[in-house]
């Protein structure tokens, strides 16, 4: 079937975008992947339930990435072999994906600023039961969260949240040196950072999602009239 030079460079922008789009699609799974391998996010995930969203966030990404890697391989035949039926298919598909990406990145936003009594009571559960051997996670969460941002307790200064057991912390000394910082407001940063990451990830390819959805669906517009 014979399209205008017009619209066969519609066509074969068509294809280079779903190259990009099958290559974005990589980057998702990719970050996906990250955040769930990444060691500094384990340490505190699997020693504190109350960041498994965490987990759940990356677990989204990889599925989305691969859904988008397959439907970017799909989006290139239909470009190729000019079928309605697929573009109209891939247009949906760029919707919906397109609708799930912008409502993360929006949730990524709005958590990031709830993420601050997330942590405040994650880290005053840990000093709570830091000393309960029922409860050995709380006391290694607490460990690897003041080791790593040189800071004591929870939300007081001095580690004073501990009351008369603060000797008996070893990690809020080190080296001589006492952390005499809480440890909510370095937590609480790092979490912030890295939810504004997955934020700015999930809009920016929604933003890129839109030119797909145009192009696709000139391009079937132009095969519709061709057929007239």
């Amino acid at each position: 079937m014979a399209l205008g030079s017009c619209y066969t460079c519609i066509r074969y922008l068509m294809f280079a975008f779903n190259f990009l789009f099958w290559l974005l699609g990589c980057a998702i799974l990719g970050v996906g992947i990250w955040v769930r391998v990444d060691e500094n996010f384990s340490r505190y995930v699997s020693n504190n339930e109350q960041f498994n969203i965490l987990y759940t966030g990356a677990y989204i990404l990889i599925a989305i990435g691969v859904v988008i890697m397959v439907i970017g391989f799909l989006g290139c035949c239909g470009a190729i072999r000019e079928n309605q039926c697929m573009l109209g298919l891939f247009f949906a598909s760029l919707f919906i994906i397109f609708a799930a990406l912008l409502g993360f990145g929006i949730w990524a936003i709005v958590a990031k600023d709830g993420a601050k009594e997330l942590v405040n009571e994650a880290l005053i559960d840990g000093v709570k039961h830091y000393f309960d051997e029922k409860q050995p996670s709380k006391k290694q969460f607490m460990d690897t969260v003041q080791v790593d941002f040189e800071c004591c307790g929870a939300t007081k200064a001095a580690g004073l949240d501990y009351e008369l057991n603060l000797p008996k912390v070893e990690t809020c000394r080190t080296n001589l040196s006492s952390f005499v910082e809480p440890c909510n407001e370095k937590l609480f940063q790092f979490f912030r950072e890295h939810l504004m990451i997955f934020a700015g990830v999930a809009i920016g390819i929604a933003v890129i999602l839109i030119l797909g959805m145009i192009f696709s669906m000139i391009l079937c517009c132009a095969l519709r009239d061709a057929e007239v």
